[in-house]
């Protein structure tokens, strides 16, 4: 019996060691885990401080306000005047020279601030020769695009519209208009509020009544009778122009500006601008008498002008155009 019972003590004192052992080997405390390479590259990347290396170089960096591009705006009819450049003082800037009979603008586009002065004209017969007038504009927007086609030394003033009220009669639109606002019946755009036919109205031959071909047309009551040539003549005499270019159609070439005989300063220009062009040259109009005609009228101020007498009807010969308005350019540029 006391055998037996301490054989049982003995086997309750291994159990009772093994408990003690069992929990000593439960830890007080967590250890420390040892973090793995492979877990550090699967981290979040930290933010930067001030000793992190640069962006690699495929990274695009912020720009500053010294690297912020130049934006060139894109010109349009709404478009402001472009600012000036280091060769040109102002180009495209516009200003009302007269209003019409109806209180339409006269408008012309100044490009440069050069002591020799160049003008262009269209639409003197309005809606009639509306060809003219997109003419005129497009090379407004040309020498916006390219103002150093202009020498230093030139002022270059581009009138679109001479006769708003006949512009306005045929397309029903002021300023600028595209030929699909043109209408079907042109003729009684020709003439400005008055009923004047606006190029018999000039003090050269003037008669109060005039030839448009076979027809019988107004010239005014008197010499500058009618708002537009008065502002028109208070122009070129204010300016003192080089020379002054009249856009028609459609007659196909050029004729010289003169009065009571030819006039050698025009007939000049008129072959630089005849030979850059490929239009034929004429000393004068034949067709059929003219009488009161702005281009002669210059002549009796020794402003030497000519007139352009277009292809069509619908037409701008704008190649043709371009390169006679260049030579000119050229030859007062020099």
């Amino acid at each position: 019996m006391a055998g037996r019972v301490w054989i049982l003590l003995a086997c309750l004192g291994i159990i009772l060691a093994g408990c003690s052992v069992g929990q000593t080997a439960v830890p007080t405390q967590l250890p420390t885990v040892a973090v793995l390479p492979t877990e550090v590259a699967q981290q979040p990347t930290l933010l930067p401080t001030a000793t992190f290396a640069p962006l690699p170089a495929t990274q695009t960096a912020v720009p500053t306000s010294t690297t912020l591009p130049t934006v060139t705006p894109v010109l349009s009819e709404a478009t402001a005047v472009p600012q000036p450049t280091a060769t040109f003082a102002a180009y495209g800037v516009a200003q009302t020279i007269g209003t019409s009979v109806n209180g339409r603008p006269i408008e012309s586009y100044r490009f440069g601030f050069g002591s020799q002065t160049i003008v262009l004209v269209g639409g003197i017969h309005g809606g009639y020769e509306w060809n003219t007038i997109i003419l005129a504009y497009n090379m407004i927007d040309y020498f916006l695009a390219n103002p150093d086609q202009i020498p230093a030394n030139i002022s270059l003033y581009i009138i679109p519209s001479a006769n708003p009220d006949g512009q306005y009669v045929v397309t029903g639109v002021d300023g600028r208009f595209t030929p699909a606002d043109v209408s079907g019946d042109i003729r009684p755009g020709r003439f400005n509020g008055n009923q004047v036919d606006l190029n018999r109205n000039w003090a050269c031959d003037w008669q109060a009544e005039g030839l448009w071909g076979d027809t019988v047309v107004s010239g005014g009551a008197v010499p500058f009778s009618e708002p537009e040539t008065a502002a028109l003549r208070t122009f070129f005499l204010r300016e003192q122009p080089a020379a002054v270019l009249f856009w028609h159609s459609k007659a196909d070439g050029i004729f010289v500006g003169s009065c009571d005989g030819t006039f050698q300063p025009s007939a000049e220009i008129a072959e630089i601008y005849g030979r850059a062009s490929g239009y034929t040259v004429y000393s004068e109009f034949s067709a059929y008498p003219i009488t009161g005609d702005a281009s002669d009228w210059l002549a009796t101020q020794n402003i030497p002008s000519f007139t352009v007498e277009l292809k069509t009807r619908n037409g701008t010969d704008w190649e043709m155009n371009l390169d006679g308005v260049l030579a000119l350019l050229d030859f007062y540029g020099r």
